[in-house]
């Protein structure tokens, strides 16, 4: 008894430390969680980025990462606005909003608490996790609280203890976000991959293939270490046909910040090469574990030959090459396009909860909300509600098509 009551006396309450830059002693859980991750793609999203850490007794307990987001136009993958009331919603599985919305400038800034590459984990080092990731939530919120935040979202939840620490906290309301494209590997061979689509999809496969055969295009596993001015530029193509949203000099930086952060033997680069030696198509993942994750991909629009490598970069070379290596899950990022889903994956779910932390906002978040008895009209499906500037293009639903990355 006196053990027990010692132990009690010497235990410390959990304390939350806030870094606006990696800590040293950060855990490495999963690949979106990981350090190598946070430093690749941590400048991406819109906001001044932190890493915070619930410890106890000198060991982290619990960690996540988080943006304070001040501008209400923001990228829309991280604008919670854009997120719950935007017509036409930023994922089409979210369904249509109201007709009626709150203010855009209303929920802003608000602290999104999410890892680039559009997840959500909280990492956890003890057996009690969904107790621990509610720790962590009502200090994290008591801190965006005392930064200004009118209201914090975690958007894209993974995982099962956060989802179920969220439900259980009647402060959350949850709303629908996506799904993220997830391909498991089959354990046999290329034959197996095809068996287990469905019949429309086999055919479509044998089309892919005759054709690419005729077209005199094949698909190698090329040395990533040759990684360079060519995927840029296809990448670049890519980016210009359907977003216009980046740079060669930034691709050029990030691929340089890619290999310097991830060794040789952990990418794997795929090229489409013609009979002269051409690559008119590219794709690259990240090796985790026993988990492969889509970085980048692109394609020479203005040769002919580029015509039916999307799917064999991005699909059957790849799943080819995985299940020599063993390889479990393939992650296609979020959203669940039909590409995607014909070419065998399924969709996890990656919802959104909010919290109003003293903005008024409340009204907004309940059910009720969403059938539009209070508010200001929607604006036109190209403009963004309550506000001026128009919203960005649909970037990521265009980019379904043609392999949206964890990197967009």
């Amino acid at each position: 008894m006196k053990q027990q009551e010692t132990a009690t006396v010497r235990a410390q309450a959990p304390v939350l430390l806030v870094d606006e830059e990696l800590p040293d002693r950060w855990p490495d859980c999963t690949f979106l969680t990981s350090p190598a991750w946070l430093k690749m793609m941590g400048d991406r999203p819109p906001g001044r980025g932190y890493f915070f850490r619930l410890v106890q007794d000198g060991v982290t307990v619990a960690a996540t990462s988080g943006y304070l987001i001040k501008d209400p136009d923001c990228y829309e993958s991280f604008n919670i606005h854009d997120l719950l009331w935007r017509d036409p919603p930023v994922f089409p599985d979210q369904g249509r909003p109201p007709t009626r919305v709150p203010e855009r400038a209303a929920f802003f800034p608000f602290l999104a608490i999410v890892q680039p590459g559009y997840d959500c984990e909280v990492v956890t080092g003890v057996p009690s996790a969904e107790e621990t990731v509610r720790g962590l939530l009502a200090e994290v919120t008591r801190w965006a609280r005392r930064a200004g935040a009118v209201c914090a979202a975690v958007l894209y939840a993974a995982g099962s203890a956060l989802p179920a620490a969220l439900d259980a906290d009647t402060a959350w309301r949850r709303r629908r976000g996506t799904v993220r494209s997830v391909l498991d590997v089959p354990a046999g061979g290329f034959d197996d991959y095809v068996a287990g689509l469905p019949k429309t999809s086999r055919q479509k496969v044998r089309w892919d293939l005759r054709d690419l055969a005729r077209a005199g295009v094949r698909t190698i596993r090329a040395d990533a270490a040759g990684l360079g001015a060519t995927e840029v530029q296809l990448r670049m193509n890519l980016v210009a046909k359907y977003g216009k949203y980046s740079a060669w000099d930034v691709e050029r930086s990030r691929l340089e910040r890619l290999v310097a952060l991830f060794p040789a033997d952990r990418l794997r680069l795929f090229h489409c090469t013609t009979a002269d030696g051409d690559v008119v198509a590219f794709s690259l993942f990240i090796a985790y574990g026993d988990q492969w994750h889509v970085f980048w991909c692109g394609f020479d629009y203005e040769n002919p030959a580029s015509r039916r490598t999307y799917f064999d970069a991005m699909f059957y070379s790849p799943v080819r090459v995985a299940q020599t290596e063993g390889a479990r899950v393939i992650d296609y990022g979020l959203g669940y396009e039909k590409s995607k889903k014909w070419r065998g994956c399924h969709g996890a779910p990656r919802d959104i909860w909010v919290t109003d932390l003293g903005g008024d906002l409340t009204r907004w978040l309940e059910p009720a909300a969403r059938g539009g008895s209070e508010g200001t009209p929607t604006a036109g499906a190209n403009t963004a509600a309550g506000s001026s500037k128009p919203s960005p293009a649909d970037w990521r639903g265009r980019l379904g098509r043609e392999g949206h990355t964890a990197s967009s």
